[in-house]
């Protein structure tokens, strides 16, 4: 239930980044003008309260993580381009790459829904896989070895890598950690760039750190 609410609040979130006129948007806007804050600034700060919330329950605290993370991993790929010459085949491909079995799961869970107007398919990868058939590749816990090899075979391919893990892997475009209760991500521009992938400037704006 908590994956598919802070679903909605990204979708909402990055849709009135994007220019749209949901019904949501419009009362951000009147609320920022009663308050003197921007329209986006009131959306940023709702969205940080209630993902603080969702984190704040110890017991269900990895699950709770993995179900934002993995909104975040879908809302990317709603706001980022892919060259046209990219293979779609009739499907948008996430592969995931993993040692971590719920977060799998998690991820799987997105099958079904739209990106670019066509159905998400959900593909589990093993470390000898070739991942170039993926618009998307999320890879998660792992030695930096596997991590390393992956990375370096999708360099200058169209595929939008996300990383998970304290740090920002080199040659990955997204990076997905968490600092204190707050998931977050970082962006490497050129990296995107080199792979012909472009990302909306207001998804730039919502990282945390963007190399240029």
């Amino acid at each position: 239930m908590r994956f598919f609410l802070y679903s909605a609040l990204w979708g909402v979130l990055l849709a009135c980044s994007a220019g749209f006129q949901p019904a949501a948007c419009k009362r951000r806007r009147l609320e920022a003008g009663a308050t003197g804050k921007t329209w986006i600034e009131g959306a940023i700060a709702t969205t940080l309260i209630l993902l603080l919330l969702l984190l704040a329950a110890p017991a269900r605290a990895a699950l709770e993580e993995n179900e934002v993370k993995a909104a975040v991993v879908y809302h990317l790929s709603l706001f980022a381009e892919w060259p046209a010459a990219s293979p779609r085949a009739g499907s948008f491909n996430l592969c995931v790459l993993t040692e971590n079995e719920a977060m799998a799961d998690t991820l799987s869970r997105l099958a079904g829904k739209t990106v670019k107007g066509v159905n998400l398919v959900v593909r589990r990868l093993r470390p000898m896989h070739d991942p170039v058939t993926c618009q998307m590749v999320y890879l998660g816990e792992m030695s930096d070895a596997v991590r390393g090899r992956a990375i370096a075979q999708l360099i200058g391919q169209p595929v939008l890598t996300i990383s998970n893990g304290g740090a920002p892997a080199p040659g990955a475009i997204v990076s997905i950690g968490v600092a204190g209760e707050r998931v977050y991500f970082d962006i490497d521009l050129p990296v995107a760039q080199r792979a012909g992938l472009r990302l909306d400037a207001k998804l730039l704006r919502l990282a945390r750190n963007v190399v240029k």
